[in-house]
C-alpha cells in the first residue's frame, strides 16, 4: 500500500493529470495483490453508477435545456417580475419568485419543500 501512495504522489508532483495518477496508482494496488480477483474494480465501478442522485444530475440539466429552449424559463421570468418586480429589492424578490416556480415545475418534491421553507 506504501508503494501505491508513493506511485501517486510521485505521478501527482510529476505534473501528471489527476485521473491517470488514481489509474496508474491502482492499477499498481491490483498488480502488487494478484490474489484478489480482477472483477473487483469493475464491480465498484458500476455499483457507483447506480446512484439515484447521480440520475438525477443530467436529468435535470435536460429538463432545464427542454424548459429553456421552449421558452418557459423567460415566461416564468417574465411572470416573477410582474409579480414582485415592483415591490422593494425587486431583483431578490424576482429571483426568489423564479427559483420557487422553477421548483414547481422541475418536479422536484425536494425542491416544493424547499420552496414552503
Amino acid at each position: 500500500m506504501l508503494l501505491v501512495s508513493c506511485a501517486f504522489i510521485v505521478l501527482i508532483l510529476l505534473g501528471m493529470p489527476v485521473a491517470f495518477s488514481i489509474g496508474i496508482a491502482g492499477t499498481l494496488f491490483f498488480l502488487q495483490y494478484p490474489e484478489l480477483p480482477f472483477t473487483i474494480p469493475i464491480q465498484l465501478a458500476v455499483s457507483q453508477t447506480q446512484n439515484f442522485a447521480l440520475l438525477a444530475v443530467p436529468l435535470f440539466i435536460l429538463s432545464g435545456n427542454v424548459m429553456n429552449h421552449a421558452g418557459i424559463t423567460e415566461r416564468l421570468l417574465r411572470l416573477s417580475t410582474v409579480l414582485t418586480g415592483h415591490m422593494r429589492g425587486g431583483l431578490a424578490q424576482v429571483s426568489i419568485a423564479l427559483a420557487t416556480l422553477m421548483g414547481g415545475v422541475s418536479g422536484s418534491c425536494i425542491a416544493d419543500a424547499a420552496m414552503q421553507t
